[in-house]
């Protein structure tokens, strides 16, 4: 956290006005929408490191299409390539998910807007990409809340939410912090603690994650992030976490 906060600090310095948002690349999401009848599309090559393992996403598609201008339709997936202790790699789908957003409070760009993401994750029917270990075999529903308030100079993004599934290692609670800000029109940097824990809140992981949006146009925005655990009680500990992409708005 101490971090996080030194960067907000140097982030605040660069430049007199902020303008940036969470969602890809970051982790932590913001309620942001496409606007009514335009599309939002996101293609990444994403890859974890843990010790003796990789996993990629090649590539990661996140399409969102806006509903209004407040409500925003989700769909994602990626096709992995896992490889673990020199055994033969293992790639196919991942798990898919169907999402609603919907930004209920808008006070307006410059103050304070709120919105709700429901997901709803699952094994793609006729798929054996849980057996392989590029899916996770159980479905899940996240149930979380958004919030991004611009204060002075910086953008400031929290993400609060609840994990439920029908496998106990699959439920429990997230939250992100993720500030930023337009250094230049056109560049944005960004920096988040991510967390997540257990149900019960005995088990956690941590991270720490650095992005930047830069515009190529209107239109087409390339996104970048690296990240690491801090700490992961969860799973083995990811010592690298990126995310390279373009978003293209239509």
């Amino acid at each position: 956290m101490k971090a996080l906060l030194l960067i907000a600090a140097a982030l605040a310095l660069s430049a007199s006005r902020a303008r940036a948002q969470g969602g890809p690349p970051m982790i932590t999401d913001d309620p942001g929408t496409p606007g009514d009848g335009h599309w939002e599309i996101n293609l990444a090559w994403t890859e974890q490191r843990t010790p003796g393992a990789t996993l990629d996403g090649i590539p990661l598609l996140d399409a969102n299409y806006g509903l209004g201008d407040r409500i925003q339709l989700n769909f994602q997936a990626s096709y992995n390539d896992a490889r673990a202790g020199g055994e033969p790699a293992e790639d196919g789908l991942s798990d898919s998910q169907l999402a609603v957003k919907w930004r209920f409070y808008d006070a307006g760009e410059d103050t304070l807007q709120v919105s709700t993401y429901p997901r709803f994750t699952f094994v793609n029917p006729a798929s054996d990409s849980d057996r392989r270990g590029t899916a996770d075999p159980h479905d899940s529903f996240l149930l979380p809340v958004e919030v991004l308030r611009n204060l002075g100079p910086v953008s400031v993004n929290i993400d609060l939410g609840h994990a439920f599934s029908n496998a106990a290692y699959d439920r429990g609670w997230m939250g992100g912090l993720c500030v930023g800000r337009n250094v230049v029109k056109g560049w944005e940097l960004d920096a988040e603690v991510h967390a997540t824990t257990s149900e019960t809140l005995d088990a956690s992981e941590s991270v720490l994650n650095f992005g930047s949006r830069i515009d190529l146009s209107e239109k087409a925005t390339v996104l970048l992030a690296v990240g690491r655990d801090l700490h992961n009680s969860l799973a083995p500990r990811s010592s690298l976490l990126t995310y390279i992409g373009v978003q293209i708005r239509l």
